[in-house]
């Protein structure tokens, strides 16, 4: 398989420093030699670039222009058959392009989210003012149409077409939207308590059950999802965490379940991790998707 492998090196709208830092950190972290080595072919990083003419004082509008050249590199990827384009997102806020990049090949897209937070706040729910905790509220239509529709993503993704994996920290709005919404969802308690086998042949089932529901399926990494022991620099780590075997596990059981062209890694900032453990849970969750 052909891997496009497309770098957004931006925390929200500001590069060079914390997350922004995390596409660069993961491809030196060993991304493109693990690819190879695993049968696959890698094409020439491709980087995202937010030039100062048209950057503005408003972050939803610069999010919306960084978003939409993400999604022209993820629609130009998908076009060439037999490809998959790996996008590593510097926050959470880039998960918009690649959504949109599915919709602008004419494909609906569904959409699996591994975090520690749901990420589906809006203007009026959030009590931190993070953008970073509204993205996916964004992609299921709830609030700022004007960030999705920059993206291309013109219809918003159908809670039907929807999942959330391993949360542990969510705001009592989120935990409405849930109760109120049929987005499936798999938290972090409920991983726990199961062999990292049991979660791979649950999950498989719960989602597959829906694959007719997306024609293309976008698979989004906050790596926090694992907990400050395996990503040391989460910038909101959780109360606590599944298993690293588990979440690897459920990745690939994703892939196995429904039709996967787009995975988004997001969230790494390499600083106070010398090791490299979060880039290394990173390109690990990758190729269990991508296999």
């Amino acid at each position: 398989m052909e891997i496009a492998v497309i770098c957004v090196p931006f925390q929200t709208d500001m590069a060079r420093w914390g997350a922004a830092r995390g596409p660069r950190a993961i491809l030196d972290a060993g991304l493109i030699g693990r690819l190879q080595a695993s049968g696959h072919t890698v094409s020439e990083p491709i980087w995202i670039d937010f030039p100062n003419s048209e950057r503005t004082r408003d972050t939803v509008t610069n999010l919306g222009r960084i978003a939409a050249r993400t999604s022209a590199a993820v629609q130009s990827a998908l076009a060439r058959e037999d490809t998959f384009a790996l996008v590593l997102e510097g926050n959470c806020t880039h998960a918009l392009g690649p959504m949109g990049g599915i919709a602008s090949i004419g494909a609906v897209p569904g959409v699996v989210w591994f975090d520690a937070h749901g990420d589906m706040n809006t203007m009026a729910t959030t009590t931190s003012g993070m953008w970073g905790g509204m993205p996916y509220a964004v992609a299921l239509g709830w609030d700022l149409d004007d960030w999705r529709e920059a993206a291309g993503l013109r219809e918003p993704v159908r809670p039907e077409a929807a999942a959330l994996v391993g949360a542990s920290d969510l705001d009592p709005a989120e935990i409405a939207a849930l109760d109120s919404h049929p987005i499936l969802e798999m938290d972090a308690a409920e991983m726990e308590k199961m062999e990292a086998s049991d979660v791979g042949v649950r999950w498989a089932a719960a989602l597959g059950a829906r694959a007719d529901a997306a024609a293309v399926w976008y698979i989004h990494l906050d790596v926090d999802v694992a907990g400050p022991e395996v990503v040391p620099t989460a910038l909101t780590p959780a109360p606590h965490w599944p298993p690293r075997a588990h979440l690897v596990e459920a990745a690939a059981a994703t892939a196995r379940a429904v039709t996967c062209r787009v995975m988004g890694l997001a969230a790494y900032d390499p600083a106070g991790d010398p090791e490299r453990r979060g880039a290394a849970f990173a390109i690990d969750m990758a190729l269990a998707v991508i296999g």
